[in-house]
């Protein structure tokens, strides 16, 4: 959106991470991408933001304005490549993003970010950001993009559960 780049999600395996970031580096005009929204915690959502400690993933890369990713997951703290995100994301947070995850962006009411005169991002709310889902999918966290009539929803990998729960939440165009 003008120079406000968004990334949403980083490929499914670290080694994508040079693809990823050549196709960012032809449409970036700064080393700043403002949002980066990591939808759930399955790898191929995060992998490009979960490298081991001596490999450059995405955040390593760019530097990042805002960090939204999901409230809840069904991981498990010894899952290697969930560690490395956290240790990744946790890096970048220290080096002065700010960080959100979609329930705080609800509760604290954040979830509507003015990208342009025209367009907005706003953060819709979910069932699954507060409750355990049985499908790690329905933790992901949804966007919806306006601009004027046009609007693009981005959902990562809800399930038809987790969609139902959305349309009933949220007042969509």
């Amino acid at each position: 959106v003008g120079n406000i780049d968004i990334l949403i999600d980083a490929g499914s395996r670290t080694d994508s991470i040079s693809t990823i970031a050549s196709f960012i580096d032809e449409h970036m005009t700064d080393d700043l991408l403002d949002y980066v929204i990591v939808t759930h915690a399955h790898q191929d959502h995060f992998a490009g933001f979960a490298t081991g400690a001596n490999t450059e993933s995405l955040f390593d890369r760019y530097r990042v304005g805002t960090i939204i990713d999901f409230a809840l997951t069904n991981q498990k703290d010894t899952s290697t490549m969930y560690q490395n995100y956290l240790r990744e994301r946790d890096e970048e947070i220290a080096s002065g993003a700010e960080h959100y995850t979609a329930a705080e962006c609800i509760q604290e009411n954040k979830a509507e970010f003015i990208l342009s005169e025209y367009v907005t991002m706003r953060v819709l709310d979910s069932k699954y950001y507060y409750e355990k889902a049985s499908s790690e999918n329905d933790y992901s966290v949804c966007v919806l993009f306006s601009q004027g009539d046009s609007h693009y929803l981005f959902t990562g990998d809800l399930e038809k559960g987790g969609e139902e729960e959305l349309v009933a939440r949220n007042e969509l165009p």
